[in-house]
């Protein structure tokens, strides 16, 4: 009897004295410790904002805690009812698009050249890539509107050639924005591309010459397969840059290149229409999630094999 009690009181399965099982591991502690100051970072710079500017874009106050006010649709009502919206939208994802290719064909020898390459340039060339996060933005636009302006380097050197008579307009359009956007943020297409690049075994590539593939079937067959993943998340690095991109488009776009981040300020501060800015914001934001969602469902580099 004694026994008895003395076991079911101890619990099924443990002997009378022994350690009660920990609620946590130590590493489970040392994990979840570890993780607490990302999660308040998390929360506090892209939750809580996020809220904020759902909250005003629904007619709430601005500067009092979210979802306070009765909420109502009509910023988006008007946003989806105006030409103007879907005008700036498309040009935003066309130029957002069109820098992710341009970056994607001129990054990909440069990241074949460094995974590949034994060659004492290729430390010269890391330098190089990594050289606009060094400048930083501000100093490169600055840099190309000295490049493209009227009395500008490209100009004179146009002149110089007897191309042109006159100063061609170089700057203040589609063509400024497209090529500022794909300088800031080549890099950022460089680096997942090369890592990539460096995982795959040459010797694949080798079999494939030894059957008599050319060095452009190789490349399609072999190669670019094998590094799609790493292609698709630097093109979805530099689109979200692109979209997200403020400084570039107004200081090199003009009034006629006109990109949603641009608008979302002009409502802001020149229309002084918080509502309708912080929906532009929010539009913005969805594409960016939605962006993010397709890479991560068709191009996830951490995703496990299916197992057949």
């Amino acid at each position: 009897m004694g026994a008895t009690t003395a076991t079911t009181l101890s619990g099924p399965g443990r002997q009378p004295g022994s350690p009660r099982p920990a609620l946590l591991s130590r590493g489970a502690v040392s994990n979840t410790l570890m993780a607490g100051p990302m999660v308040v970072l998390m929360l506090a710079g892209y939750v809580l904002p996020g809220l904020l500017m759902l909250s005003v874009s629904l007619g709430g106050a601005l500067g009092s805690w979210p979802f306070q006010s009765p909420m109502e649709i009509d910023q988006y009502r008007k946003i989806f009812s105006s030409s103007y919206f879907w005008g700036v939208m498309g040009f935003t994802l066309l130029v957002s698009v069109g820098v992710a290719l341009l970056n994607a064909f001129l990054a990909y020898p440069v990241a074949l050249f460094l995974a590949r390459s034994r060659s004492r340039w290729n430390g010269v060339c890391f330098l190089i890539t990594f050289t606009p996060l060094a400048v930083g933005m501000n100093m490169l636009t600055m840099g190309w509107l000295v490049m493209l302006g009227k009395n500008g380097v490209l100009n004179a050197l146009i002149q110089g050639l007897g191309l042109s008579q006159e100063p061609l307009p170089l700057i203040y359009g589609i063509g400024a924005v497209v090529a500022g956007l794909a300088h800031i943020s080549f890099t950022f297409m460089v680096l997942p591309l090369e890592s990539v690049l460096r995982g795959v075994n040459p010797a694949l590539e080798l079999a494939s010459r030894s059957l008599g593939a050319s060095r452009w079937r190789t490349f399609l067959t072999v190669t670019l397969p094998l590094s799609w993943e790493g292609l698709a998340a630097g093109m979805l690095i530099v689109f979200m840059q692109s979209c997200g991109a403020f400084v570039i488009p107004l200081l090199l776009g003009g009034s006629s290149t006109i990109m949603l981040p641009v608008s979302i300020w002009e409502q802001m501060t020149v229309a002084n229409d918080r509502a309708s800015g912080a929906a532009l914001a929010m539009m913005l934001t969805f594409v960016a999630l939605v962006a993010l969602a397709l890479q991560l469902r068709y191009f996830n580099v951490l995703k496990e094999p299916n197992k057949t």
